[in-house]
């Protein structure tokens, strides 16, 4: 590349580290949080008369039927609305966006999904952390005391939390939403494996805002998020959006698997059974601690050895689950994704063997 090319892009284009994404052909996938369940084969085929998408027009720019469908489900006040995003990620780029105004701060808990960190920082944001105490519980007094130095424009707080998996007090949540003057976006993208929500709080909050996605409930492939707010403020948020940003069959699908809730709540909670033997299975093992969890996925820790030597073991046997260990406080952690129960079983059995 010659230099006059390489002088237009952004100064600090050489220190971005892209998002690792690795190759999952023939492997045991546990690493990404997904429904590790097929939809089953007549789910799938009544999900989309071809008489019903016409893919040579674009999409409902506005996604008015599936915002309306979000919004029975979820019993969302008159007062408030829904914005649909091409999974969360694009609805944190466009929050994010919709802030990026010079000295504005991002205030997240850590460790903590990481995005959150990645696009404020992509849109030019300052970002600032509050670590969590050694049981990964939320210290509040010290969030609001960084609210207090700070005045953030956007609080994420991620409930139940990822990659730590566990649900933080709610008088907590309540502390921090009621000391800040920007607004909070409650991530609940692991509702369906944690039986809380924040969305029955929004009456009481202007400044709260809720996201959810349908990645976790089976829905992965269709990258579909949404985020509830007060009217005033999605209208703003949505300037940013761009035009089309969910394609015809996402909306349609989506539509359809809010009239067939009940199986995947069916799912979730057999995913929940599974995630409890899991975690009753780790516990037997004696060189690593396993942490409690509320989400479709286990942290646990390695303590005699090397999380990476242990992941490397892994991925040896087609097994391939997320090394968290160079992220702050999760030293020599390892989070799997509960699987089937083959998946699980097999896992189990090679990380016992990798330990050895």
């Amino acid at each position: 590349m010659n230099n006059k090319i390489k002088n237009f892009f952004r100064s600090d284009i050489d220190e971005i580290k892209e998002y690792e994404i690795l190759d999952s052909e023939d492997m045991v996938k546990l690493d990404a949080m997904e429904n590790p369940f097929d939809l089953g084969l007549e789910f799938q085929t009544s999900f989309i008369p071809s008489s019903e998408i016409n893919i040579n027009r674009y999409p409902d720019g506005s996604c008015k039927n599936l915002i309306n469908k979000l919004k029975s489900s979820f019993n969302v006040s008159k007062k408030d609305n829904i914005l649909i995003g091409n999974g969360s990620d694009e609805l944190i780029q466009i929050i994010c966006m919709a802030f990026q105004k010079e000295g504005n701060v991002v205030l997240c808990p850590e460790p903590t999904f990481s995005m959150y960190k990645n696009i404020a920082k992509f849109v030019g944001l300052k970002f600032e952390s509050v670590f969590l105490r050694e049981d990964f519980s939320l210290d509040a007094d010290n969030m609001c005391e960084s609210i207090s130095r700070h005045d953030p424009a956007i609080i994420f707080l991620a409930y139940p939390n990822n990659p730590t998996g566990n649900i933080w007090q709610k008088s907590d949540l309540k502390k921090i939403i009621e000391s800040t003057n920007g607004i909070v976006v409650i991530d609940e993208a692991y509702r369906p494996f944690s039986g809380v929500s924040f969305i029955e709080e929004m009456r009481n909050y202007e400044n709260l805002l809720i996201m959810g996605t349908l990645s976790k409930n089976g829905l992965a492939g269709l990258r579909l998020g949404y985020l509830i707010g007060k009217q005033n403020i999605i209208r703003k948020i949505n300037k940013l959006r761009l035009p089309f940003n969910v394609n015809s069959i996402s909306q349609r699908v989506s539509e359809l698997m809010l009239d067939k809730g009940e199986y995947l709540a069916s799912q979730a909670r057999d995913i929940i059974k599974l995630r409890e033997l899991m975690i009753s299975e780790m516990r037997k093992i004696e060189k690593i601690e396993v942490y409690d969890s509320s989400t479709n996925f286990v942290l646990f820790k390695i303590n005699e050895g090397s999380a990476s030597v242990v992941f490397d073991e892994l991925l040896k046997k087609k097994i391939l689950v997320k090394d968290m260990s160079r992220n702050n406080m999760l030293d020599n952690c390892l989070r799997v994704t509960v699987g089937t129960e083959k998946e699980n079983k097999l896992f189990i059995q090679s990380l016992e063997n990798a330990l050895n």
